[in-house]
């Protein structure tokens, strides 16, 4: 049996940085991660933007990187509108990333055990207090500890065998889900502007969700789509499949050489109502952190990893590693990244619901502006000036279906960034909070005209 200060399940991004931050500041951590060390690779759309590599206590290399990014070409589903954002960012090597980290967690002191396969929590008297670990050699041992992380992705191997009583455990729904394929692959063209990625909109191709091309390099590139989840169940739609219809065969991936394929899960949703039990934290997919409108998960699950890790410490210097002594978590991930989450939500549904021909005709309008589109994307809001709303109020004259939905999903964003900034400061405020958010999310669902399965089982 290991005894240790911290147990951190999952070595990708959000579990080797909070192996390397509590390691570096003195903690006894074991990070126990279910593929061989050399193995780890998320399958992902590879980008991160700028802003959380410079947040980190610890510099990348240059090998990680694939290429630098100055922005974003969005593309209506007729492509004959295409905006221009502009935002700096990186294309990650995913398997030099997850190396890389791992390495700097073990050089901090933190104890890798690869090859390890997670069973389940140890609860003891209402609190995580371990994990049951089978080993390589195919014994069962158990791993101690006074906090448990689970950063083990959207499995949340840990989070979703808790009690489903504890406010962390509340399960991910398909309607909480985009579900996602992708392909690197090797092309027989130079790409054009490869310093830009590309999103673009339709439903018949991404239903839900959308499809895009991240350039890595000038003949590489990460292609793939996503399909929102609650369509997945009710249609039995799959991205792959819609891959292979529209995308396989097209133009932009003449002369293919795959490098790589795959596909996974990716949490798209409002945050967790608590993401601390006692003795227990979780961080990046494991948490949900994900961006749900765009889906980027890298710098959020940095982000969770670093605001958990100081969760932690404060908890070891008062001795307190109960929920109460670990709810800092929740109000400092609010704070710097949940509130604009939570809004995000709100404007994802409300795109969820648009068609092509809405999308042609809102976009041709440019009912937002790329300026605009990047504030709400940033900020999760828009902060208007009375003359900015006018301008607004004339362009969305001109396609006024798209505009009352538009209209319907900034009053209730507004609506849920003031119910969040009154988030609860200790757990026994949450279950009051909680109501007034189901109330506020199905007065919304009901006039989109959306059902979600989590708002009938409250």
């Amino acid at each position: 049996m290991g005894n240790f200060d911290v147990v951190i399940v999952g070595a990708g991004t959000g579990g080797s940085y909070a192996s390397y931050l509590l390691a570096k500041a003195g903690f006894n951590v074991a990070l126990i991660e279910m593929k061989r060390r050399d193995h780890v690779f998320k399958t992902t759309g590879d980008a991160i933007g700028i802003h959380h590599i410079e947040r980190m206590v610890i510099k990348p290399p240059s090998y990680v990187f694939t290429i630098r990014y100055e922005g974003a070409e969005i593309y209506s589903p007729d492509l004959s509108v295409k905006y221009v954002v502009l935002g700096k960012g990186f294309g990650l090597d995913m398997a030099k990333w997850a190396q890389w980290l791992i390495s700097e967690a073990e050089s901090a002191g933190a104890h890798i055990f690869d090859g390890y396969k997670v069973q389940g929590p140890i609860i003891e008297n209402g609190k995580v207090s371990g994990v049951k670990v089978l080993r390589p050699d195919g014994t069962v041992e158990e791993f101690r500890a006074k906090v448990v992380i689970d950063a083990s992705g959207a499995a949340a191997v840990i989070r979703s065998r808790l009690p489903r009583g504890w406010w962390v455990s509340e399960p991910l729904l398909p309607e909480d889900v985009s579900n996602a394929y992708r392909e690197i692959v090797e092309v027989d063209y130079e790409v054009e502007r490869p310093e830009y990625i590309r999103i673009y909109l339709n439903a018949d191709i991404a239903p839900g969700g959308y499809w895009w091309l991240f350039p890595k390099g000038r003949n590489v590139i990460n292609i793939g789509l996503g399909v929102w989840g609650k369509l997945t169940e009710e249609r039995g739609l799959n991205p792959r499949h819609n891959y292979d219809k529209y995308l396989a065969n097209s133009q932009y991936v003449r002369g293919r050489r795959v490098i790589h394929a795959g596909g996974g899960i990716v949490p798209t949703r409002r945050p967790l109502p608590s993401l601390v039990a006692n003795g227990f934290l979780a961080v990046g997919d494991a948490a949900v952190t994900v961006n749900p409108v765009h889906g980027g998960g890298i710098g959020p699950a940095l982000l969770s990893a670093e605001l958990a890790s100081k969760a932690v410490v404060d908890a070891f210097e008062k001795g307190d590693y109960s929920e109460r002594g670990l709810w800092r978590y929740n109000i400092d991930y609010l704070r710097a990244y949940g509130i604009k989450q939570a809004m995000l939500d709100v404007f994802r549904l409300m795109l969820q619901t648009l068609s092509n021909e809405q999308l042609n005709r809102g976009l041709r309008a440019r009912i937002l502006t790329e300026d605009e589109v990047l504030e709400i994307s940033e900020k999760g809001s828009l902060q208007l000036s009375l003359m900015d709303k006018l301008k607004i109020a004339l362009r969305l004259a001109r396609v006024p279906d798209v505009a009352s939905k538009l209209r319907l999903a900034f009053k209730y964003m507004n609506e849920v960034r003031s119910l969040y900034e009154a988030y609860p400061t200790s757990p026994e405020g949450l279950s009051s909070w909680y109501g007034m958010l189901v109330s506020v999310y199905r007065e919304y669902t009901s006039k989109l005209g959306i059902s979600l399965r989590w708002l009938s089982s409250v």
